[in-house]
């Protein structure tokens, strides 16, 4: 399907590596085929990664279903013979170089310079919607006739019609054939529209789960000199010597071999950064419509050039900053569980970029800043993006120490969504069970405003509304008045666990003044298994104090004995009740999601 190109296997291996495997060895490549699969969880937050857990049943036993047309032959397809046996002879008389007559510009157009084989060619490598798109701006491209070799262009593995993979080889057609035939007619035969036949339609659905993969094998990284290969059956244990940023490498295990990860190193690099540097250049890959971080590009004043990890000039995007040459204080990354999407650079003069990728809808962490220059970066690859970036743990972090000299801050060390908070947010993060977690565990922090901004929302909060399941605390959710510009907060979707069926409602008088005083959390803390990322936290009750009602109310699904733990479990943990600062309201709160199990 990819000729005349060659497929090399060890990348191959590698891409097929990087992707979770189930227990039974399917491999999730991130889709669900097009609404065949379930997949779970069925709502959750943007960055939550969902697994398949099987074929929609109600498909299963319907003819008229999805599955009838996902099980037509995709290798014999009808129209696709017909176009190309009935195309022969019917070329029209048009040459890749047709001449056009001169027309004068009185506009600017930065092509009219070009040769016309140069705009033939630059039109040949856009996609259909950017030849229209093109051909709108420009009178050079306007003018220009639509030749065979164009149609041609449209069967290549990357275009509109790389579906119709007979059409490129030499096996299926002969060299005469493919020099004949009328590639315009055979283009619009072999257009899927509501009357093509269902195999028709199933290659080109097919065809659009394997465009990026097909991209991942045919691209050719530029070569990254120290990329070592480190694969292991099982994570291997964090290294102390540096500060990561990364996605999820939990596990889970059959007893014998690992599944389910949704992160896995096979190569690792570090890089040592001798000078100044002139600027940062980030390349991205894409697998199921989702854009990775796969490589960053150092060009150094002493005109040196690092590379860390696959660096691909064509899909490159470059740091903008104001300064000509800077020191690196850092990198503010947006991190989904499958690896880094986005990066913001932070240099020693103080600069802050813009976005490189797509932060929307992920966690956010400042772990990775600095407040000395970084010399050294390491960096963790599976087959074909980033999974980990990290810096020494002996430089000093942006952020103060902890006075016990135990942890850091959360406000810079953890995974935040939607955003990191701002100083003016008191985290009291002294008293939160979670700041034991290693960082270099995947557990994003979500801090919901149910007050609004600086208490705007707490005149109209009216109840609270706690989701259980399996006897521990999964969802809180809060509801205002109807002249609330906010009308439902939802913390932790309940959806997520599976079961919506049990609600414990708590009422406050918002617009009468009361208000909350305080969040207490008591729960379980327990390793459940040995290995990497394998602690699990369960929340068994939950305080709320208000300033107008005598006692507290307690959220408590039920009494768990203490001596009755999960194998390799701790004691239930009773959280310290935190100290509001005089002269501040509760406005928010925050917690923290778990991978699923």
């Amino acid at each position: 399907m990819l000729h005349p190109h060659a497929v090399p296997i060890q990348r191959l291996y590698d891409i097929c590596l990087s992707c979770p495997a189930d227990i039974e060895g399917w491999l999730d490549w991130g889709n669900n085929y097009g609404g065949l699969m379930d997949r779970q969880p069925i709502e959750g937050y943007p960055w939550e990664d969902v697994y398949i857990a099987g074929y929609i049943r109600r498909f299963l036993w319907d003819k008229s279903s999805p599955l009838t047309l996902a099980t037509s032959d995709p290798l014999d397809v009808l129209e696709v013979r017909q176009a190309l046996a009935g195309s022969q002879d019917r070329r029209e008389n048009t040459t890749m170089t047709s001449s056009i007559s001169s027309v004068w510009i009185t506009t600017a157009d930065c092509f009219q310079k070009l040769p016309q084989e140069i705009l033939e060619q630059i039109q040949m490598l856009l996609p259909a919607r950017g030849v229209a798109n093109v051909r709108l701006a420009s009178r050079s491209f306007a003018g220009l006739p639509l030749t065979q070799s164009f149609w041609a262009s449209r069967f290549a593995c990357h275009q509109e019609r790389g579906y119709c993979f007979e059409a490129r080889r030499l096996l299926y057609s002969g060299a005469h054939a493919l020099r004949s035939r009328n590639w315009k007619t055979v283009y619009e035969e072999t257009a899927v529209t509501s009357e093509s036949s269902n195999e028709l339609k199933n290659r080109k659905r097919i065809w659009s789960y394997l465009k990026n993969i097909a991209d991942l094998v045919l691209d050719q990284p530029l070569s990254s000199e120290g990329m070592a290969k480190e694969l292991e059956l099982w994570p291997k244990e964090p290294v102390t010597a540096w500060r990561p940023v990364g996605g999820d490498f939990s596990v889970r295990s059959n007893g014998n071999s690992p599944y389910q990860m949704k992160c896995r190193v096979i190569y690792e690099q570090t890089i040592s950064i001798t000078s100044s540097i002139r600027s940062i250049g980030v390349s991205f890959r894409e697998l199921s419509d989702k854009k990775y971080v796969s490589g960053l590009r150092f060009i150094l004043t002493n005109k040196e050039q690092l590379r860390l990890g696959y660096i691909l000039p064509s899909k490159e995007k470059h740091i903008e900053l104001d300064s000509e040459c800077f020191s690196l204080s850092g990198f503010i990354a947006a991190v989904g569980p499958r690896g880094i999407m986005a990066l913001r650079v932070v240099t020693g003069q103080g600069e802050i970029s813009n976005w490189v990728g797509s932060s929307e809808g992920l966690p956010q962490t400042a772990r990775l800043c600095t407040k000395t220059a970084i010399h050294s970066l390491k960096g963790s690859f599976d087959g074909f993006k980033m999974v980990s970036l990290a810096v020494p743990t002996d430089l000093q972090p942006l952020f103060p120490d902890d006075t016990s000299g135990e942890h850091l801050p959360l406000r810079t060390t953890g995974l935040w969504y939607p955003e990191i908070p701002p100083s003016s947010y008191h985290l009291h993060d002294d008293v939160f069970a979670g700041r034991n977690i290693s960082l270099h565990d995947y557990r994003p922090l979500v801090h919901v405003m149910f007050g609004g901004r600086r208490g705007s929302l707490l005149k109209y909060l009216t109840r609270i509304s706690v989701t259980v399941s399996n006897a521990a605390i999964v969802g809180i959710d809060f509801f205002y008045t109807d002249d609330s510009p906010v009308k439902h907060l939802q913390a932790c979707p309940s959806t997520a666990s599976g079961d919506d069926s049990v609600k414990i409602p708590f009422i406050i008088d918002g617009p009468g003044g009361e208000r909350l005083t305080s969040l207490q959390s008591d729960g379980d803390f327990l390793r459940a298994s040995a290995g990497y990322g394998s602690y699990r936290i369960k929340i068994t009750s939950l305080k709320i104090t208000t300033n107008t009602k005598p006692k507290p109310f307690i959220f408590q699904p039920s009494a768990i004995p203490a001596l009755k733990l999960p194998a390799g479990g701790f004691p239930p943990r009773k959280s310290k009740k935190p100290e509001i600062i005089p002269g501040t309201t509760l406005t928010g709160m925050y917690f923290m999601i778990l991978s699923l199990p």
